[in-house]
Order: C-alpha cells, then structure tokens, then sequence
C-alpha cells in the first residue's frame, strides 16, 4: 500500500560560487526583499525532515537559519556532484535509503514537488534515482537520490566525472514530468543565475511591469519615440514609468531637458540614472553607479506607484528586449544586425529585416504593437 505520508530527508545545495551573480552566496541573495533560500524551505516545509544546507564558504551567515550544514566531503569546488556526495553520506549516517536534492535557487518549485516524487520512487520500485522534469527539461540536481549510491559517486569524482548526467547515464532513472502533473505558464523549476533573472522572477511573482529599451545611437530620436509613445500610452489610461541613463551629471526639472519632457509627457514615475547620481533623488558615491537591473528593481518599491509597462532608455548593451531607432542620416549601423535582443525597429526609411519594422512617425501602429506584445489591458 501507498505510504501518502513517508517522509524524506532532503538537502538545499548552496555551495556553488555563484559566479554570475557577482560571486555573491546565491541561497542568500535577496528576492523581494527575502533570501532566495526561504522560498525552497517555504515549498518544501513539512513534506521533509530532516533538512539540511550544503555549504562551503560562510558558514556563520547560514547558521542563522538553524539547520545542519554539512560540506562538500571533497574540496576544491567540483560543482553539484560533490554536494549531492555530501547528501548521500549524510543520509547514510542517518540510515536513511533515500535523500532529495534541491538547488538553492528555485523560488518557484511546486507544491506538490515531495508528494510526487515519493509517489513515483513508490511506483517504480527497481530505480535509483528520480529526477523532476519539465518543459522538455530534465532537472537532475532536483532528485530522489538512493543513498547507497554514495560509494559509486565517490569513485566517479575521484575519476575526474563532474557532469551529472555523465555520472547518471549508468544508472536507472524514473522521471516525473510536472508539465502533466500541473498546469504552471512558466517552468516551475527555474533556476536564478544573473540580475535579469532576478528581475524576471519579480515579474513572475506580480511585482514587476513588463521592460523594454529603446536602443539606438545618439540623435536616432529615441527619446521623440519615448515622449511620444508615453504621451499615446496616457490618454488612453496606460501608465508608463522611464527609466533614462545618463553619461554626465544632470539637474532635473529643467524646461528642455529630457528628463522635464519624459514627466511633463506623463511619467510615473521618471527615474533617471548616472554615474554619479541617480533620482528619485539620490546621490551615489563615487563610481557607485548603480546597475540597470538595480534600477528597474526600484519599480517593485514602495513609495514608486506600480505601472503598466517600463520604457527604459540609454542602456543598449545590455541584455535587455529592445526596440531599436533607427536613422540612416546619423551614419551609424543599424544594431539589430549584431544584438538579437532586439524584437522591431522604427526608420524614418524602409527597412526589409526579419523582425517586424515600423514607419518612426506612426506612433499609433508602434503604441498597438507594444501593447499587443506585452498583453497590456
């Protein structure tokens, strides 16, 4: 008989270097204003036990959240085989047969996620291991681990195997395939590697407006777009905040800037961004400039009013989903050639290209596109 209620003990992997989120501790990275770590705990809360972290550097910071630490039982940072390794001997010293893995930085897994592991590892009893699958995407690091695969995975790193699916090509797998199991818009299993990706979970999460830039070169006329979309955009009961990037010191507010055009059009709000300073008003110091998605991140913050869409502009090698201006009296390039962010460009000339092109002076065919684009009611 079915055991609905067979607990596991499971393992948050946190030992990586998380390289490109600036070689900060990922687990601890913050996600509207919560460490990415509580949001697997959250998913995972009451369906396993006991729970322990694995990490390696910074021990002090976790041991506020009051669970086992266990490390990597083979140094030298050899990626998430060594810290399923270190699952798979502390299960053993818990005569546990079985023992789940999860990454640190997967603050959307299903509900359901222990419930059906247990319920297939039960199902397809002759298996080592059961990997979550998703989108057409295998997860192996989120998995049921047989805790006697300790010695064999031991043997494999000391041979120099450091891929996972390498180390599993050998052994009997069963998959659950969420994607028929529930039915999530987006892949629940999503792992945060970068900035943008951070951003993009705050958009999953309902506290970010969809963002686009407008790139092109200087006197394109990509701020004439900007204030003349944001004026389209308003009467019709759309808001718009700006987010503008500037090379030099500036004063806002004054008649004929660009900032005082981008608020008089109806902005709300207008932040704009330098290297020495950026407003909503503040100061940064000195070569402190804050990056763009810190900026945009700004735009999930009380006391800035939530909109409906974020046109940035200034940023355009970052990226970013983008729409380019383009005007061949300028002398430059177009860029859609080179950066693949780009989704349309608007000419005052005709362009053929395989993204759509726009006339630069039908500012209503653009204003539908954008709207169509980003689904906006």
């Amino acid at each position: 008989m079915e055991n609905l209620n067979e607990i596991v003990p499971c393992v948050i992997l946190a030992g990586g270097k998380g390289r490109r989120m600036g070689g900060k501790d990922k687990a601890l990275i913050p996600l509207l204003d919560r460490p990415l770590l509580s949001y697997v705990l959250e998913s995972i809360s009451g369906h396993v036990a006991p729970i322990a972290l694995n990490i390696n550097t910074n021990l002090d910071k976790f041991s506020e959240f009051g669970y086992e630490i266990i490390e990597d039982p083979i140094k030298g940072h050899l990626g998430p085989l060594a810290g399923i390794l270190a699952s798979l001997n502390w299960a053993r010293q818990l005569n546990q047969k079985w023992v789940m893995t999860l990454p640190c930085d997967t603050p959307f897994l299903p509900k359901n996620i222990v419930k059906e592991m247990i319920k297939l590892k039960n199902k397809e009893l002759d298996v080592d291991l059961v990997v979550a699958q998703s989108k057409g995407y295998n997860h192996p690091v989120i998995a049921l681990w047989k805790s006697d695969l300790n010695l064999k995975l031991e043997k494999a790193l000391n041979e120099g195997i450091r891929k996972i699916d390498i180390f599993t090509s050998s052994l009997k797998v069963a998959y659950v395939d969420f994607d028929k199991i529930n039915n999530d818009n987006f892949d629940p299993f999503t792992n945060l590697n970068s900035p943008l990706d951070l951003i993009k979970a705050q958009q999953i999460l309902g506290k970010l407006p969809p963002f686009f830039g407008l790139a092109g070169w200087s006197g394109s006329g990509k701020t004439t777009l900007c204030t003349k979309l944001i004026e389209n955009f308003t009467k019709i009961g759309i808001t718009i905040g700006t987010l503008k990037h500037a090379h030099h010191k500036f004063e806002l507010d004054k008649p004929g800037k660009d900032s005082f055009n981008l608020r008089k059009a109806g902005a709300r709000p207008m932040i704009i961004s330098s290297k020495e300073r950026f407003a909503m008003i503040q100061e940064n110091d000195e070569h402190d400039e804050k990056s763009l998605f810190q900026m945009i991140e700004m735009f999930s913050k009380d006391p800035i009013q939530k909109c409906d869409l974020i046109i940035v502009e200034g940023y355009k090698n970052e990226p970013i989903p983008k729409f380019e201006v383009y005007r061949p009296i300028i002398g430059k390039p177009e860029l859609y050639k080179e950066d693949n962010n780009i989704f349309a460009i608007a000419s005052d000339i005709n362009i053929e290209s395989s993204i759509p092109t726009f006339d630069l002076n039908n500012i209503n065919s653009i204003s539908d596109f954008i709207i169509q684009r980003y689904n906006i009611t």
